[in-house]
């Protein structure tokens, strides 16, 4: 992104020459040119009052370069003032005058200069959505989405058909990943515990083949099982035991056909066959929990596989 920005300011740089003239010669953009010039003095407070001005003066208002001008010292403003702020009100001034400058840009003299910054600002909301997918608590859950779907928004101005799948399996995963981690806090939160599961099933439905996402619903289902086999409590009612014995196996038959996808499809790995190990030894078939053990042993023996650290 450094080396996209530099080419960005050499290009604003050469349009402070003409932007606020005609073909006459007759300069038609004064707010405007006053608020670029201010710009590439880094007088960012003041260059932003000038193209406030302009985008609601009747004459300017109606060119896209005021709205460009005015998205690129917002720009300019959130990268010094508010780049750590979620909620940044500059990002979103930046956001919109960017767009409405490529609305008016008819001729598309600034459109690929106007889509260099939107995109600048769209990633900014990308990494703000999984940086805080890392933090989020039961109360800021909504957040990280919220964030990724601005980034979202901001990607389809840049580009209308532009692939997110790359980016929408990372954001998933992450926050999988970070509503376990709730649910290990509160084990007794099943809701936190199947909304984990669900971002890696979405994580799926883009593409079957992920692994990790396989592995992770492994983990999410097998280990919600043995909680419940382990918070039994042998003085509890009859009736709650079996229960709570049928809910445990429940999960451990959610988690055996993700368990046995990854030992089929997967590259082989240690961890795949404790999954496959484990998930059968918890529904009963203690004769194929030992034919895994002895086979995964003797690839370990033999070096072919390795545990880690």
């Amino acid at each position: 992104m450094e080396s996209t920005m530099k080419t960005l300011i050499v290009i604003f740089s050469s349009l402070l020459l003409t932007v606020a003239t005609s073909a006459t010669g007759q300069e038609t953009l004064p707010l405007t040119k006053l608020a670029a010039e201010l710009c590439s003095q880094h007088r960012l407070i003041e260059a932003s009052r000038e193209a406030e001005k302009a985008i609601v003066d009747p004459v300017e208002m109606k060119d896209a370069q005021s709205w460009y001008i005015a998205g690129f010292i917002y720009k300019e403003l959130y990268k010094d003032r508010e780049s750590e702020l979620r909620e940044s009100p500059y990002r979103e001034k930046a956001i919109q005058c960017l767009q409405n400058a490529l609305t008016l840009d008819k001729t598309g003299e600034n459109t690929q200069n106007t889509k260099a910054a939107i995109r600048y600002l769209a990633i900014s909301y990308f990494n703000d959505a999984l940086k805080r997918s890392k933090e989020i608590t039961s109360a800021t859950a909504e957040e990280p989405e919220a964030l990724y779907q601005k980034f979202r928004h901001s990607m389809r101005l840049v580009n209308v058909q532009t692939d997110f799948t790359e980016y929408d399996k990372q954001i998933f995963k992450s926050l999988g990943q970070a509503h376990y981690r709730l649910w290990e806090q509160n084990t007794s939160a099943s809701g936190i515990a199947a909304r984990s599961a669900d971002y890696f099933q979405r994580v799926l439905i883009i593409d079957e083949s992920d692994c990790e996402a396989k592995f992770n619903l492994v983990i999410i289902y097998y280990n919600q099982g043995v909680h419940k086999i382990r918070s039994l409590d042998l003085q509890s009612d009859l009736n709650d035991l079996i229960a709570s014995q049928e809910l445990a196996i429940r999960f451990f038959n959610k988690a055996l056909p993700y368990a046995q996808a990854c030992f089929d499809s997967c590259p082989s790995k240690v961890e795949y066959y404790k999954g496959l190990m484990f998930c059968n030894r918890a529904l009963g078939k203690e004769d194929e929990y030992l034919r895994l053990k002895a086979q995964l042993e003797s690839l370990i023996q033999s070096g072919q596989l390795r545990e880690k650290k």
